[in-house]
């Protein structure tokens, strides 16, 4: 079966809390054949938002019950107020339920406050919208409120910032389950610069350096992810973006603080890192698959970067 997300919208929600992650999963269906199942529930078929608009159609929230696998993701609404929570008391059960069957429980914005309510916060470190931090702290004393960050991770909970960190945190979702290069994929489909949480997981160089604003170094980049096991020469990559060899390296220096032989080594150097978590690689078929002279200079470059061999990550991936 289809891996689902669940869309919880509380009334009043934010749109962009919705809509937002919900197009990153959308765009995430057409690069694997298994698209995702996406439900959107609340707790009327029909509730307001911004603008006098409303979302209709909806299902209601008890004819759902995420499960392990599945992803809930309550959005924030524009007030999560002490009398909102009393309102609505049947919702937060159902939140632990979805936590307690082991799926994935996340909350852009305000939906903090209700992950709060639930209990599944307690102990845990979390984040909301700046201007709420404060009051989901005093609020929920048990809880650990992080400012600054676009979302933080626990185990099975994550939260996220204010309203357009909820695609962020649906980027990094789709990172964690079928790789940074999908999210990477994905990313550049919505047209947006790429931005990780920073802290909680380790950047990715397929993400890492993708926070600039040149465009024909963004057009490098993407050739040279897509052909790492045979990438084109300096000439030629310079050729298919439109520009010189002498302005392409220094427009990949300007953007990236690295040349393009740099950059194409730190990819083939993550790639390799995570063939060689697979059960069954061996370090000369990675070698290979990553473009590299032959297993030497893989496990050259690898202890000089990771401080091991490739064979010790190898040896315990495979028990």
């Amino acid at each position: 079966m289809p891996p689902r997300v669940v869309f919880f919208a509380p009334p009043e929600v934010t749109a962009l809390d919705l809509v937002g992650p919900l197009q990153a999963f959308q765009i995430a269906g057409r690069y694997f054949s298994r698209p995702y199942r996406i439900e959107v529930c609340a707790l009327t078929d029909t509730i307001p938002i911004a603008g006098n608009l409303r979302f209709s159609n909806l299902m209601h929230y008890s004819r759902i019950n995420p499960g392990e696998d599945d992803i809930l993701i309550v959005c924030g609404c524009d007030e999560a107020s002490p009398e909102f929570m009393r309102a609505h008391k049947p919702v937060f059960p159902w939140i632990r339920k979805a936590w307690l069957a082991g799926a994935t429980v996340c909350s852009v914005c305000t939906g903090a406050f209700l992950l709060a309510e639930a209990g599944i916060l307690d102990g845990l470190a979390c984040t909301t919208h700046w201007a709420d931090a404060d009051q989901l702290q005093r609020r929920y004393p048990r809880i650990k409120v992080r400012k600054g960050v676009l979302f933080v991770q626990e185990g099975r909970v994550i939260t996220s910032a204010g309203i357009a960190s909820g695609i962020d945190l649906a980027i990094h979702l789709i990172g964690l389950r079928h790789g940074e290069k999908l999210a990477f994929q994905v990313a550049r489909s919505l047209v947006i610069y790429l931005r990780r949480g920073g802290g909680f997981q380790q950047e990715s160089v397929y993400l890492q350096y993708r926070n600039h604003l040149d465009d024909v170094v963004h057009r490098a980049q993407t050739i040279i992810v897509e052909n790492l096991d045979g990438p084109p020469s300096l000439g030629r990559l310079a050729e298919q973006v439109g520009a010189s060899p002498r302005n392409l390296s220094r427009r990949f220096r300007r953007s990236l603080n690295l040349s393009v032989g740099q950059y194409l080594k730190e990819l083939r150097l993550e790639r390799a890192r995570s063939l060689l978590g697979e059960s069954g690689s061996k370090v000369e078929d990675v070698a290979k698959a990553c473009g590299f002279k032959g297993s030497r200079q893989l496990r050259n470059l690898y202890h000089d970067r990771f401080g091991h061999s490739p064979r010790k990550l190898h040896a315990a991936a495979n028990g």
